[in-house]
């Protein structure tokens, strides 16, 4: 299935369980682990686009993704191998990096797509003014983090699985995608955000 994240939301999950509740309001689905059982269990049960990750600079676990047909490979599991030549691939990557000058290498070797390294809000905000028309990677989020992001210029953004520790997480994940809707209007998202309570969890 094609990859489609512009101004988009991707929840990264943990189980079938997180997928399935995850569907509704994604758009697409990051496992961050190189476990094929649990990469075909969900894609099994759900019909969005799947970003499977795989070691860095690890070939052949890219070939492997690409050979289940996920949507897209993320290159950003820690190793010492280096990075893979994604240009030998027709699949679209995403990989990591902190500053400009790494991202245009990796952009180099043929990835598609440069998202920041997991962070709260403070965090991620700096490197995206560097990295232009990247995905945020945050490790939570609330509708006034994703409207700014958006704001201010990001490609996508990714929310880890700490969302699932909400003590509501259908709402949460709700809320955040109607954020991502209408990122541009302030009457909007203070009303979400007004609405949601104290459900965004702690990390």
């Amino acid at each position: 299935m094609e990859l489609d994240i512009d101004k988009g939301i991707i929840f990264s999950v943990e189980n079938v369980k997180e997928a399935i509740t995850a569907e509704e309001f994604a758009n697409a689905i990051l496992i961050e682990k190189f476990d094929l059982e649990f990469i075909g269990e969900v894609m099994e049960v759900i019909s969005k686009p799947i970003i499977a990750s795989c070691r860095r600079g690890h070939f052949i676990e890219a070939k492997i993704l690409e050979k289940m047909n996920v949507s897209a490979i993320d290159e950003s599991i820690e190793s010492n191998i280096g990075y893979i030549n994604k240009k030998d691939f027709s699949i679209p990557f995403i990989c990591m990096a902190e500053s400009n000058e790494e991202a245009n290498k990796r952009i180099g070797e043929g990835a598609k797509f440069i998202r920041t390294p997991w962070g709260e809000i403070g965090d991620v905000a700096g490197i995206i003014n560097e990295i232009k028309d990247g995905i945020a990677s945050l490790k939570i989020a609330s509708p006034s983090d994703i409207a700014m992001l958006f704001q201010s210029g990001v490609k996508a953004i990714i929310i880890s699985s700490h969302v699932f520790r909400s003590p509501n997480p259908p709402k949460l994940l709700k809320a955040l995608k109607e954020s991502a809707t209408y990122y541009n209007d302030i009457e909007k998202i203070f009303q979400i955000s007004k609405k949601l309570g104290n459900i965004i969890p702690k990390i």
